[in-house]
């Protein structure tokens, strides 16, 4: 006797553009703006984005992971695009999945009004591109939508200490690397933990200034210099984790341990913020 399996039709959405609740979970709508525009700059990868990826989005959780709005019963693999594409049938880039792991909907614009370069710029340590399995790129997404809609971005945006608080734990964490330069392990290693000499590291830090390049546009740069500023409080820039990044990317991590890293500091991210992740409840996606 053949047993009949139940496979469950395939769902729409409402007058509202949400899509019903499938154990416990809602699909976010796609949040993107009119793409007629998009499509002629190579931004999607299908030519039919409309009927595939606009009234279909793809979605994510926790517990079903990748899936397409109208089937979350059918989990998917998807990658990293790196093509220029935001999205395609078998992947998408990394902001988008980002998006989704935050609760934010597939959408052309990045950030949507949510996160701002304090928050982002903790992609540079891969670049901003993702080729591999997505999955780790959406639970990243997940913390990044805790802190941000958890209020901590802002607690951290408003404060210099908090600010430097989470530069100098996201820093701790790869020093010291043989590829810093023992000199630069010691110096920034004291800056970390707050026993800088602001006046002997101070003078031999600007020692370290590159010499100029005489009629050349791009002038040589050591990220080392601002990266210790950014410590010790001489500077104060909401986009310094970028700084932090540049110096991480000096040890020349794989794919898979800038992530680690990424996701650990975001982790930090959280603690300054004041954020506790596994009480906060993933938002609905824009409406707008």
């Amino acid at each position: 006797m053949t047993k009949t399996v139940s496979v469950p039709a395939p769902r729409r959405p409402g007058r509202d553009g949400r899509f019903p609740a499938y154990r416990g979970h809602t699909c976010q709508p796609y949040s993107g703006w009119d793409l007629d525009r998009w499509w002629d700059e190579g931004l999607v990868d299908e030519p039919e984005f409309r009927k595939n990826f606009k009234t279909n989005p793809w979605c994510w959780s926790p517990e079903l992971g990748f899936h397409r709005a109208r089937t979350p019963h059918i989990p998917v693999h998807l990658v990293g695009l790196t093509s220029g594409k935001f999205v395609g049938p078998k992947g998408m880039n990394m902001w988008q999945a980002i998006r989704l792991g935050a609760g934010w909907g597939i959408g052309t614009e990045p950030s949507r009004g949510r996160w701002v370069e304090q928050t982002w710029r903790v992609m540079v340590a891969t670049d901003y591109w993702w080729t591999g399995d997505l999955e780790p790129v959406a639970q990243l997404g997940r913390l990044i939508g805790a802190l941000v809609d958890g209020g901590g971005q802002d607690r951290i945006a408003d404060d210099d200490d908090l600010l430097h608080g989470w530069f100098r734990d996201s820093t701790r964490e790869f020093l010291p690397h043989p590829a810093i330069g023992d000199e630069w392990n010691d110096v920034l290693l004291r800056a970390c933990h707050g026993d800088a000499d602001l006046e002997r590291d101070g003078a031999w830090v600007r020692a370290q200034e590159p010499a100029p390049a005489p009629r050349q546009r791009n002038q040589p740069w050591e990220p080392r210099i601002d990266l210790w500023d950014n410590l010790v409080g001489r500077a104060a820039h909401n986009g310094g984790m970028r700084i932090v990044c540049e110096v991480y990317k000096l040890t020349q991590p794989s794919p898979e341990q800038a992530m680690g890293w990424m996701t650990t500091a975001v982790r930090h991210a959280l603690r300054w913020g004041q954020v506790d992740a596994t009480d906060h409840p993933r938002p609905p996606a824009d409406d707008d």
